[in-house]
């Protein structure tokens, strides 16, 4: 069903479309509770291991492990080595497994792994803990934003990913504000430091969000079972609503030639080297703000420390909900981003010069924190330009994280060195450089994209304007089509 196009410019912000029925809302409400309360709690209790990992290393960890030097960079980049190698096989599983039962297992392995972090005594046993921590971890992301894609259709996905989003600052946050709790009121209980109190209480929290997962969390609409939650009627309307928007179901066999398809095409490349710029854009997990305020630790206390730069993850919520909403209502995906580039690129600049007056050196950090607003608006976007192929769509997401985040552990040990903190001078210059970089590739994706759509319109004979949904291929989805 075509929703009715309302002349009031803010029911295009409505969290339902115009004219939906009632029918269609109840799906969608119960689509909401399903995937992304789950979607939520996964994506928020990753953002509360990595930035525990972080907060515990400035608070006694490094001391308690013996880590010296580079050890927080070798740490972090043995992690991503285990979560990138992992994350596209994981992920194009996701085509063939259930995420109903993919998805959780994976949660609750990763829940246990983050306990016995709690007990690490050597750099070495730090080292086994993170890798196996960074394959588990691997499917929580790239899975649900797949998943996502699979329910829902181009005009609701960024807001619903915004959601998705924002639970990974709030665990950023929630990190801060625990580890200062358990340095405060746990440190010394029992013969654990705090920190270790730190990852026992991340652990006690990830656990009951994998049970909860394994409930609740539906697998993919054309699975037989998609979800007990969910009736006949409802699954069937489902199916015919991503159907009718051009979202096909993973092929009954999948074969080479399905996955070759992918890189045959530009959006693979546009969309994984969009992704490898955005990581080195961005100023990461506030590393660099917490080490630049325990260097001035005469300064701020140990309370500040972990506090202040949750500020970062503050701005990302808030621009990643305005931003998204504005995507979808706008159809313009590359509007927000190129907006958000535009300011990440001026605090990079600050950055860079440095020698610039504590006030605004603050500033420069925190507007940083608007970038995490374009992980949410990159991935709808790249799952909004491959719907018409799961595994295209599961494979350009899963890529994206994956080359990403494995070129941001190696090059970060270069371009953040802990030694060199605060001043990371290099660092801020390659910050900087990347945020430009940003800048033309969202424009050149733009232009990529609307020449697509147009090809598109004039074979289809369409006089659709641009911002209308480039392709519409109506698919019925039979009984023999459905996974067993």
């Amino acid at each position: 069903m075509v929703p009715h196009q309302s002349q009031k410019w803010y029911h295009r912000w409505a969290w339902y479309e115009p004219g939906m029925s009632k029918a269609e809302k109840l799906l969608l409400f119960k689509l909401d509770l399903m995937i992304l309360t789950f979607g939520c709690l996964t994506f928020f209790t990753k953002f509360l291991d990595l930035q525990a990992f972080q907060n515990a290393y400035v608070t006694g960890m490094k001391e308690t492990t013996h880590m010296e030097g580079n050890d927080l960079q070798y740490t972090t980049g043995v992690f991503q080595a285990g979560y990138c190698l992992a994350m596209i096989p994981s992920n194009l599983l996701l085509t063939r497994v259930p995420p109903n039962i993919l998805i959780p297992s994976f949660e609750l392995v990763w829940g246990v792994l983050t306990l016995l972090t709690a007990f690490v005594k050597d750099v070495k046993h730090v080292y086994i803990v993170r890798f196996f921590s960074g394959i588990f971890e691997c499917v929580a992301y790239p899975g649900v934003i797949y998943c996502i894609g699979c329910w829902y259709k181009r005009s609701e996905i960024s807001r619903r990913l915004s959601l998705f989003y924002i639970s990974g600052p709030l665990g950023t946050m929630f990190a801060g504000y625990f580890q200062a709790a358990c340095y405060s009121h746990l440190n010394g209980k029992n013969g654990l430091e705090g920190w270790s109190w730190l990852f026992i209480v991340c652990g006690c929290i990830t656990l009951p969000v994998a049970i909860f997962g394994a409930i609740v969390f539906p697998a993919r609409p054309d699975s037989a079972r998609p979800s007990w939650w969910l009736t006949a009627d409802q699954i069937d309307l489902a199916r015919s609503r991503m159907a009718l928007d051009g979202n096909n179901a993973p092929k009954v066999k999948l074969s080479g030639a399905a996955i070759a398809k992918t890189f045959k095409s530009w959006r693979w490349y546009a969309f994984v080297l969009l992704y490898i710029v955005f990581n080195q854009a961005m100023i990461t997990n506030g590393q660099p703000f917490s080490l630049y305020l325990k260097a001035h630790n005469h300064v701020y206390s140990e309370t500040q420390i972990n506090d202040l730069p949750t500020g970062q993850s503050a701005i990302s919520i808030i621009t990643a909900l305005i931003a998204c909403y504005w995507a979808d209502a706008s159809g313009l995906r590359w509007l927000p981003s190129f907006c958000i580039c535009i300011c990440m690129t001026v605090g990079s600049i600050c950055m860079a010069v440095w020698h610039i007056p504590v006030g605004l050196k603050f500033f420069a950090f925190y507007i940083a924190g608007m970038g995490g607003a374009l992980n949410p608006l990159f991935m709808s976007w790249s799952s909004e330009v491959t719907i018409n192929s799961a595994e295209e769509r599961a494979i350009v997401i899963a890529s994206m994280n994956a080359f990403g985040q494995a070129l941001l552990a190696g090059l970060n040990i270069v371009t953040f060195p802990t030694p060199k903190a605060p001043r990371f001078e290099f660092g801020w210059y390659w910050v900087m450089a990347n945020n430009i970089a940003q800048i033309f590739l969202v424009v050149g994706i733009q232009f990529l994209y609307r020449r697509d759509k147009q090809k598109i319109q004039i074979i289809e004979g369409t006089d659709s304007p641009a911002g209308d949904d480039y392709e519409r291929s109506v698919e019925i989805t039979t009984k023999k089509d459905i996974e067993p």
